[in-house]
């Protein structure tokens, strides 16, 4: 009788092992996936959080250094404006 009883609660033990393994395995490769996810999304974030300290020191230089021709050039160009007889050339490379 004492052998069946061992053998039954090896055998639930052995399952239990095997599901709590199995789970752990599968909740380390989601974590894994997420991570390289958020490792992604940090990338674009500090990218995108040079260029707006860029386009802050930009505005800076403006506001701080510049003359006014230089600041009204700078307005201008934003919203398209450009000079007579001027040629504008954009780069069309993929990934500029």
């Amino acid at each position: 009788m004492k052998k069946k009883f061992f053998s039954r609660h090896s055998r639930i033990l052995a399952l239990l092992t095997a599901f709590i393994l199995v789970f752990s395995v599968a909740l380390v490769m989601y974590l894994k996936s997420d991570i390289s996810s958020k490792q992604t999304e940090l990338r674009q974030l500090q990218q995108e959080l040079e260029e707006v300290e860029n386009q802050n020191k930009e505005i800076e230089h403006l506001i701080n250094e510049a003359d006014e021709a230089e600041l009204f050039e700078h307005l201008a160009r934003e919203r398209g404006y450009v000079y007579p007889d001027e040629k504008i050339f954009y780069n069309v490379t993929p990934g500029n």
